[in-house]
């Protein structure tokens, strides 16, 4: 059941009435139907791989942004103390693609916003040449 269904079985809206509060009626005994199936996702199959949003930072510039933003997060406060865990710098091939890919999606519809989520990479496949 999505979530649309919901919403309608919910709310009154689209053929049934909602029976949140009432007892069920002994006539719809009838099993509930079965989801539907899942849309096959590209990571199910071994020759593609997750692109990541975002990449771990050199362990030699751990230090900089450290500094940086502990100093931009403590503001007025300079008796704080703050613990970064980690340090990741935006993937450009990820973000390159998100453009490319919300630019043809959203058309000619300037007030458009579209939110990428996954991007999929094919694996190479070792060399083409004969």
């Amino acid at each position: 059941m999505g979530l649309r269904s919901w919403i309608k079985r919910h709310t009154g809206r689209g053929g049934a009435q909602s029976n949140a509060g009432a007892a069920p009626s002994p006539a719809s005994t009838e099993p509930a139907p079965e989801p539907a199936a899942a849309p096959a996702r590209p990571d199910a199959d071994d020759s593609w791989e997750l692109l990541p949003a975002y990449l771990p930072v050199d362990a030699r510039e751990h230090a900089h942004a450290c500094v940086i933003a502990s100093a931009i997060a403590a503001g007025d406060h300079p008796t704080s103390e703050f613990r970064i865990k980690r340090v990741l710098v935006a993937n450009p091939e990820h973000r390159t693609v998100s453009i490319i890919a919300t630019a043809l999606a959203a058309g000619a519809l300037e007030q458009s916003s579209f939110t990428v989520k996954n991007i999929y990479k094919m694996k190479e496949e070792g060399s083409h040449a004969a």
